[in-house]
């Protein structure tokens, strides 16, 4: 029984648990699988998304924010409770928080062993959001269902190295969580994200020869905009005399970076697009370098950003902050590297390093064999079917498995 409170017509359900399950499938393991779909995509029941796994979609319900999210809860566990039956499902798989809370009763009651798959710290990232306080109650209330479902999990994933080294060792209820845990990053499709192929037909004619800045993903809370704007400018002096551009690819409106970049009269050099994830892999092969800035939080240190494997699966070397496991990831030869300080002299250092990583004649070989290392979907549905085959026959069983980092 796998729970996603995440639909599958989503772009996150779509490439980050779809082909998860379809690839686990293949390997002879059948699935239950219960989502949450947001309205306008579309509900089924137990009906056949591949040969070994049903799929049960549910509405998902936004407003209001706490009865919405009760009454969801409520169905979810009846739902999944009435499916796992009816299947005698051998464990249940609970992808982050919400669907691991709705999934206590049946583990509890039919002693359905239990891997809860974090995502993150999800109080964590609502307080470092600025959305919850720590002294609320909120947020205390939320640290007490974590605490319950570290101690209940039969099995932990998390997608890094970094929070699983915090849980272990710096963890406040670390001693509760007595569950192996496993390393399994969110990974990309490297046969999609790939360096040969196609450029875009619309935007490689705009960048033409330019040497190309790429940023893919989105615009707010936790992304460094302005920072990323400035190392832009930073970028077109590395590169010259060559002319350059700056692709970001967003849904978002790129009005912080586009304010950046008019103050200094460049604005014409931002080529802005929102794509679908099919589309995203022909615009990286009109980049020549790419970045990825988010702000350090306590949450982030379990933050494994899927760009970063689209960016280097594609041949392109990456500038990013240290989050999660970039500090490994980037060390990589050829990978690209890791930027701690944003002012203008560090970030000068940085782009004439990223821009000599670009002018490289093994380049891509080189991202490619650390896209290939960290990010590898078939790596990472291995490991899944490793820590299934390994999961009890009942919940509270030992599991005959130590913590297993990646890669």
């Amino acid at each position: 029984m796998y729970i996603s409170y995440d639909g599958m017509s989503d772009a996150l359900g779509a490439s980050q648990v779809l082909p998860y399950v379809e690839g686990l499938a293949r390997r002879g393991h059948q699935f239950e699988l219960v989502s949450f779909e947001k309205p306008g995509n579309r509900l089924a029941f137990r009906e056949q998304l591949s040969p070994g796994v049903r799929w049960t979609a549910l509405r998902y319900h936004r407003t209001p924010t706490v009865p919405a999210t009760a009454f969801d809860m409520a169905q979810g566990a009846l739902t999944a409770t009435l499916n796992a039956l009816a299947v005698r499902a051998d464990f249940i798989h609970t992808r982050s928080y919400v669907s691991a809370t709705l999934a206590l009763p049946l583990v509890l009651a039919a002693r359905r062993p239990l891997l809860f798959d974090t995502r993150g710290l999800w109080p964590e990232e609502r307080v470092d959001g600025n959305l919850w306080s720590r002294e609320g109650s909120i947020y205390k209330s939320a640290v007490r269902v974590e605490q319950t479902l570290f101690a209940r999990a039969d099995a932990v994933t998390v997608l890094t190295n970094n929070v699983k080294d915090y849980l272990r060792n710096e963890y406040p209820h670390r001693a509760a969580l007595r569950a192996p845990i496993t390393v399994i990053p969110t990974c990309a499709d490297l046969d999609l994200f790939h360096p040969e192929g196609p450029a875009d037909e619309e935007v490689a004619p705009l960048v033409g020869a330019a040497k190309t800045l790429a940023y893919v993903g989105s615009i707010g809370t936790w992304y460094m905009a302005e920072e990323m704007a400035r190392f832009y400018l930073a970028w077109r002096n590395a590169v010259a005399p060559s002319p350059a551009r700056f692709l970001v690819v967003t849904r978002d409106d790129p009005a912080p970076m586009r304010a950046v970049l008019a103050a200094h009269g460049v604005e014409h050099e931002l080529v802005h697009r929102a794509a679908q994830r099919e589309r995203v892999a022909k615009l990286l092969r009109c980049s020549t370098a790419a970045l990825s800035f988010v702000r350090e939080s306590l949450s982030k240190r379990a933050s494994a950003p899927t760009k970063i494997g689209e960016y280097l699966g594609c041949g392109v070397p990456v500038v990013g902050s240290a989050i999660g496991d970039a500090r490994l990831v980037l060390a990589e030869p050829g990978a690209g590297l890791l930027i701690e300080q944003f002012d203008d002299a560090s970030l000068a250092r940085a782009a004439q390093q990223l821009a000599a990583l670009s002018a490289a004649p093994d380049r891509v070989a080189r991202t490619r064999a650390a896209a290939e290392r960290w990010f590898s979907l078939e790596r990472a549905v291995d490991a899944y079917d490793e820590l299934y085959t390994a999961m009890p026959a009942h919940h509270g069983a030992p599991v005959a498995r130590r913590d297993r980092g990646w890669p």
